[in-house]
């Protein structure tokens, strides 16, 4: 679908090529991921001239998530001066048209969603509007690799295990309290935001299994792969200073802190 640019950064060459049955669920899941990935950190734009563009912006240890976005659709990557982030973007003519073909009826945040009708009416193509989302679709993964976020906090002395996605606006992760259940809070830091958010164990690991067919691509991803060491060592009470399992928790530990890409 997507064609070999020229310009030496824009190299890389989709491996969704081809008319295979999996090339084709392939080539659906990501649509589905990178729309949910714009949703989240995206944004389609169109210069005075005319031109359109698409930026993801993301932080330092996510460069191997842009990588991928590349090697499949071209673009660049450049770090950001005086933000520690990475910029990736796109705007060959025949790869963003590509593109905005790929997402047109997959992106759901409000703002994108603007965005994206009007990139559609100067190009010339019809907007086609999301259908019902539901547990097999990538977009969550998307939205979850740009704006989730996985944490253990001490509660009560018990260290409580918590995923949520946030967001300026209610209605972008409606979705994911509709499909994976939890609840969606209000928080005034930060000018106000919202945020989905899950603790129980069934709705976490309700989580973890859609992610087994729907890959995480950020460094979420190595927490992501911690979780079900944290039930087995939380059920033996490892995190007590007096548990024969105390060091395998302290290990546990280090590794996720130490997450990075």
């Amino acid at each position: 679908m997507f064609k070999t640019q020229s310009a030496g950064n824009q190299r890389h060459k989709t491996s969704l090529v081809g008319t295979s049955e999996t090339t084709c669920v392939a080539h659906n899941k990501f649509s589905e991921w990178i729309s949910g990935l714009i949703d989240a950190k995206g944004n389609l734009k169109i210069s005075k001239q005319g031109y359109i563009s698409l930026e993801i912006t993301m932080g330092l240890k996510d460069l191997y998530c842009l990588h991928f976005i590349q090697n499949v659709i071209g673009g660049s990557i450049k770090m950001r001066s005086g933000v520690k982030t990475w910029r990736y973007r796109l705007h060959h003519k025949l790869n963003i048209i590509n593109l905005i073909k790929c997402i047109n009826g997959h992106i759901r945040h409000n703002s994108r969603i603007l965005q994206l009708h009007r990139i559609c009416q100067v190009s010339n193509i019809p907007v086609i509007i999301p259908n019902s989302i539901n547990y097999k679709t990538s977009w969550f993964t998307g939205v979850f690799d740009g704006n989730g976020i996985i944490t253990i906090t001490i509660v009560n002395e018990l260290p409580l295990l918590s995923i949520k996605v946030v967001n300026q606006v209610m209605s972008n992760i409606k979705y994911f309290k509709e499909v994976f259940g939890g609840s969606i809070y209000f928080d005034n830091g930060k000018n106000g935001y919202y945020y989905w958010l899950i603790e129980q164990r069934s709705d976490i690991l309700t989580l973890l299994d859609y992610f087994k067919t729907h890959t995480v691509r950020s460094c979420k991803s190595q927490r992501v792969h911690l979780i079900n060491d944290y039930y087995v060592l939380y059920d033996l009470q490892a995190y007590k200073s007096d548990s024969i399992y105390f060091k395998a928790w302290e290990h546990f530990i280090t590794k996720w802190n130490n997450v990075k890409r």
